[in-house]
């Protein structure tokens, strides 16, 4: 019989905790790529919420094979790449992965195996870039029409089959997402919808994969997004702000309870706004006499610039800003991912509407405020 010592024994075990432990907290993403040359190809792997970007690499074998060893979560999203143009994203849900892969184009009907998930998001990426691509032709379509009198009879027609096909790709994003609201594939879609109309499905997902994966930063932002939605619907009283104005003398919005103001969100460099100011100074001269009064928070960075937008835009009404760009405070505290962005308030300072403008907030006005 063998003789063993306790030193030898003791080896032993450690050699077994050390390789359970490493089967524990490691996972492997691997496979083969198909196609010309694809042995001796630098493959590159990164966490897609890791910032900046940190990138591992491998070189894959004379057939094409590779293999990475990624820590175990509940929940991983990387990109698997060959190039800045050529690359997948995994889904990494505390299984390992193997992968068949083109090598001319790795998200080009992928096999997957150990990641539901990932076939989830490449279902739906398939479906909906169907229909990107049929809007790109007819955006096409639509240009080509403008240019020619011999064509612009058919801008009608190609109208209409535009706002079809935007309607049925939300149907069937619509339909995708409340089928895998648990899926973290939903991350890569819901965004295609809008938060303020479509809140309900917003809410599905964003309840479904926080309950799974709270640790995740996307699903943790995407969360945090629903609760202030919820808190920014009409009747919700309006979060307060408190910035500089141009003289850097903190006002707050709530300085002007007792009137219904509009919270303008805007900047010196966003031409859409600027486009715009006209109509807003011609609204508020219109009812600033009626108990109307607006806030305007701008998103710019330089004083220079944004002092010399409000002189030359004539906006004479109440204007702040930290100047943090879109880590402006105020942008924060209304979830404002896009200007112009404006919030109606009324006079006992809860919240009315948002995102109105041109007609739909002048009618708007002369519902609460009267038309003479």
């Amino acid at each position: 019989m063998p003789n063993f010592s306790q030193r030898t024994i003791t080896s032993i075990f450690c050699l077994l905790f050390t390789f359970t432990a490493f089967s524990q907290d490691s996972l492997f993403i691997k496979g083969r790529i198909t196609g010309s040359n694809t042995g001796n190809q630098t493959l590159a792997l990164s966490d897609i919420v890791v910032a900046p970007p940190v990138s591992v690499t491998t070189i894959t074998g004379k057939d094409g094979s590779f293999s990475f060893t990624v820590p175990s979560s509940p929940l991983s999203i990387y990109r698997l790449y060959l190039s800045g143009e050529n690359f997948i994203m995994l889904l990494v849900t505390g299984e390992s992965i193997d992968l068949e892969l083109n090598a001319e184009k790795l998200n080009l009907n992928p096999v997957i195996r150990g990641s539901e998930d990932t076939r989830i998001l490449y279902d739906i990426a398939v479906m909906s870039s169907a229909y990107d691509k049929k809007l790109d032709s007819l955006n096409k379509a639509y240009g080509e029409a403008r240019g020619s009198e011999q064509l612009q009879g058919r801008i009608p027609v190609i109208q209409a089959a535009y706002e079809q096909a935007v309607n049925e790709q939300k149907t069937r994003l619509k339909q995708a997402l409340t089928t895998y609201p648990a899926s973290p594939a939903s991350l890569f879609f819901i965004d295609k919808l809008e938060i303020d109309t479509d809140l309900g499905i917003y809410s599905l997902v964003a309840g479904e994969l926080y309950s799974k994966y709270p640790a995740h930063k996307l699903v943790a932002d995407l969360k945090l997004r629903v609760d202030l939605e919820k808190e920014l619907q009409p009747g919700k009283p309006a979060p307060e702000i408190n910035l500089p104005d141009m003289d850097g003398k903190p006002v707050k919005l709530s300085s002007l309870r007792g009137k219904i103001v509009m919270i303008d969100f805007w900047a010196s460099w966003c031409s859409p706004c600027r486009r715009e100011n006209p109509e807003v100074v011609r609204i508020y001269n219109r009812f600033k006499d009626k108990g109307f009064d607006i806030y305007g928070v701008s998103l710019d960075r330089d004083a220079n610039g944004w002092f010399g937008a409000i002189a030359k835009d004539g906006l004479v009404w109440t204007q702040v800003s930290d100047l943090k760009y879109w880590e402006s405070a105020g942008a924060k505290a209304y979830g404002v991912k896009a200007i112009p962005h404006t919030v109606l308030i009324n006079r006992e300072g809860k919240i009315i509407a948002r995102k109105l403008r041109g007609k739909a907030l002048e009618d708007k006005l002369e519902e609460l405020l009267g038309k003479d």
